[in-house]
Formats: C-alpha cells, sequence, structure tokens
C-alpha cells in the first residue's frame, strides 16, 4: 500500500509524515478550478462509459471548483448542486463549434481543462493562448475503437473505414501533442501513445480506472434480499452483466457454456444483468424451462452493487477469442473492479493486463478459451471456501489500488504540477 500512495504522493500517504504538508494541499485544492468537456448524455445513467464519466467528474467535483460544458440537457440536476453546469449547445457537431466559443467567454472561470475525449481536447487547444493547461484522459484510442466498431458492424460506406480512422488519428494526435498531460488507462496504452504519436514521455502518466468502494463494497443485507427475491438459496450463482450491444464481444458463446453447466448441474444459476438487442435474440435460444438462467434486465446504476453482492463469481462479458480485438490497448474495464470491490472473484480473458491484476490480486482466474471458462466456473462452484477467499483479495487489491476517491485526488495532483506549455 505505501508503494502505491508514495507514488502517487497522496494525501494519506502525507498525512502519516507531515500533516501541515497536507493541509497546505488541501487548500491548494480547493483554489483549483477545472473545466471539464463531456459530450456524454449523463442524464441518463446506464452500464458503460457515460456512468463511469459521470463517477469521475463527481469524484473531482467533491475536490476542486468544475465547471462543466455539456450539450443541452445532458447533465442532470444533481450535478448543478455540486458544480456550475454550463450547457453550451444542442448535441453533435454543433457542440465541438460552439464549445470554443464558450470555452473562450468563461476563461476567467478556470484554470485547466480536462476531458475524457481526445477529440474534444483538440477543439480546446486554442485556449493554450490563454495560458489554460491541457489534460486529456485516455480510456481507448479513438481511432483503433472506430475501426473495431465499424469492421464488426453493419456500417454505411464501409469503404470509407479507412479514411474515417485516418482522421480520427490525426484529431487525436494533434489532442496528444498538445495536451500538457495525458493520462492513459493502462501502462499498455501508456506505451502505444508513446510509440504511435511522439508524446513527451513526461508528459504521459498511467492514472487506472477507479471505483467508488464504498459503493461497491460487500453488502450482506441487500445479498440476502436480492437472493431471496429470486428463489435463490445455496446454488452458486454467477454474474453476466453487460449492455448486450456489441456483437464483437462473443456473448453469445458465454451463454453456450451457460447451457452445458445446467444441463449437467442443478447447484449453479447464471444471472443475466442487462439488456440489449443481442440479448433478446439470445433468449429466445434459452428453454422456458431452464430456471437456472436468470434474466433480471437493465436495473437502475443505483442497484448494480446490490446484484453484484448476490452472486458468487463475476464472468466478464467478452470471450477470450473476441477480446484478441481490444488486448492491443490494454483496457482495464471497470465491471472487472466494480466486482472485484464487492469481494467477488473473476474470470477474464488472458491478456498481460488483466493477468498483471489477477497477478497482484489473487483475485481470480484467467482464461484462453470458452471451455477453460466453463472448467473455471464449475472449480469455483466445487470449492466455495476458494472463491470466497479470492473474493477477499480482490476487494483489498481494489482498495488500495484503484479507489476513486485516492484517484482523483492523485489526479489533481498531477494537475497542480503541471505547467502550461505554449
Amino acid at each position: 500500500m505505501l508503494r502505491i500512495l508514495f507514488k502517487g504522493w497522496s494525501c494519506t500517504f502525507w498525512r502519516r509524515l507531515d500533516v501541515p504538508a497536507c493541509e497546505s494541499l488541501d487548500k491548494s485544492m480547493k483554489k483549483m478550478r477545472i473545466a471539464i468537456l463531456s459530450r456524454h448524455d449523463l442524464s441518463r445513467l446506464e452500464p458503460g462509459d457515460g456512468i463511469h464519466t459521470y463517477n469521475r467528474i463527481m469524484a473531482l467535483a467533491s475536490r476542486v471548483d468544475v465547471i462543466l460544458f455539456v450539450p443541452y440537457g445532458y447533465a442532470p440536476r444533481e450535478m448543478s448542486s455540486q458544480m456550475n453546469v454550463v450547457q453550451v449547445s444542442p448535441p453533435g457537431m454543433r457542440f465541438t463549434l460552439v464549445l470554443v466559443q464558450a470555452l473562450v467567454a468563461r476563461r476567467q472561470d478556470y484554470d485547466a481543462i480536462y476531458s475524457r475525449d481526445p477529440t474534444l481536447i483538440a477543439f480546446a487547444v486554442l485556449m493554450k493562448f490563454f495560458g489554460k493547461r491541457l489534460i486529456v484522459e485516455v480510456n481507448g484510442i479513438p481511432s483503433f475503437q472506430t475501426r473495431i466498431r465499424r469492421v464488426t458492424r453493419r456500417v454505411r460506406a464501409p469503404g470509407l473505414t479507412a479514411l474515417i480512422c485516418g482522421i480520427v488519428w490525426l484529431a487525436e494526435a494533434f489532442a496528444f501533442r498538445s495536451a500538457d498531460l495525458v493520462l492513459p488507462i493502462t501502462a499498455k496504452m501508456r506505451r502505444l501513445i508513446l510509440r504511435n504519436y511522439g508524446v513527451d514521455p513526461d508528459k504521459v502518466v498511467v492514472v487506472s480506472n477507479g471505483v467508488d468502494t464504498r459503493v461497491f463494497t460487500p453488502l450482506e443485507d441487500e445479498r440476502t434480499r436480492i437472493r431471496r427475491e429470486l428463489g435463490i438459496e445455496n446454488e452458486t450463482v454467477v454474474l453476466y452483466f453487460s449492455t448486450f450491444s456489441a456483437r464483437w464481444r462473443g456473448t453469445d458463446q458465454l451463454f453456450e457454456i451457460a447451457h452445458h453447466i445446467t444441463r449437467r448441474r442443478r447447484d449453479i444459476i447464471f444471472l443475466i444483468l442487462g439488456s440489449g438487442p443481442l440479448l433478446e435474440k439470445i433468449k429466445k435460444k434459452v428453454p422456458e424451462t431452464r430456471t437456472q438462467i436468470r434474466f433480471v434486465g437493465a436495473v437502475d446504476h443505483t442497484i448494480v452493487p446490490f446484484y453484484i453482492n448476490a452472486t458468487d463469481i463475476f464472468v466478464y462479458d467478452v470471450s477470450p477469442g473476441a477480446y484478441k480485438l481490444t488486448e492491443k490497448e490494454g483496457p482495464c474495464p471497470i465491471k472487472i473492479l466494480e466486482s472485484m470491490a464487492c469481494a467477488k472473484p473473476v474470470i477474464v480473458p488472458k491478456e498481460s493486463q488483466l493477468e498483471e491484476i489477477l497477478r497482484e490480486s489473487s483475485g481470480g482466474f484467467s482464461a484462453s478459451s470458452v471451455q477453460e471458462i466453463e472448467a473455471l466456473i464449475e472449480r469455483m462452484a466445487d470449492s466455495p471456501n476458494l472463491a470466497k477467499s479470492m473474493g477477499v483479495k480482490a476487494r483489498q487489491y481494489v482498495v488500495v489500488n484503484h479507489d476513486l476517491g485516492f484517484l482523483a485526488t492523485y489526479t489533481i495532483e498531477l494537475i497542480q504540477r503541471t505547467k502550461a506549455t505554449p
């Protein structure tokens, strides 16, 4: 724990050594003013990047003054009580164009500009002439993700894929090189940025994804309540949690695992959380008598931790074969961390970044095939004490390494130490 905290020069570490220094840091944070740019519809919080963006913004706003720039109607009312919300224009291209005017008009209200969207940072580069620092958080390389979407879905003009990805690459390259601070979520993504965009290594710092460990935490009462409502007793419950909208993820293969296991055993139940067009097709293939596969549907994000607690094992919603499409970036999926924070062991695709998490936490297993996933589910079902032990270790790891509050503080410290470059 000391290694992680010292690396971030966190206030938690300083309190052990130097209380005046920590108090000085708290005061300097209160003086920080950050403009956050987002085009996510934060008024509709569903599983996915939107809720993660919302949580990150709220964590920053609890520590510094934030002015949030979003399209009309994209911010819920509760955000206005925590920060200054500026609704710029309707969504779409018009938003990015009018955004620059809004940033210039409100330039006295902030010292730095922060976004999880490199494209928005590219449009905000003009503000460097006013001495504003630019910070971009990188949860994925946009041109790379655009290519995956276009080659795995039916799209208009597929022949334009190379051109579209090239334009996106130019925008992200301009943003990365212009930013004063680039914050990728994984070490693999950092190496990718340094190799492909020629960014100054001193400006690229890994800040991993974070989870609110006060919300995603073991909740025994809720576990008992949800299981009672679902009619689950002592069975081992496996969680699949997804938006079921991306065909490339190979989710149908995970349901084949559920079918195989539930035909042989009565002591394992699969709990399916979420909804989407692909799920409707999958449900039609599930016999009505197959009561060991429970479809809960979409639930409000505030009660997601309750359902995670009701389960015993989390299986990431991408098949090992499909995950090879994204392993180049080395993503760090929030759903895995949220489940670990609730003290649930996880089964994930075999990939170096995810395997490192499992090595450091002893919080689950990696699998290179759907057959391995099936075997691992049964292994943990047959060894409940092993599953519980791994869950406890998983929770400890997330609290130390991925706590959202700590990472928000660390991010602010990095911004404070960053100097604006012309």
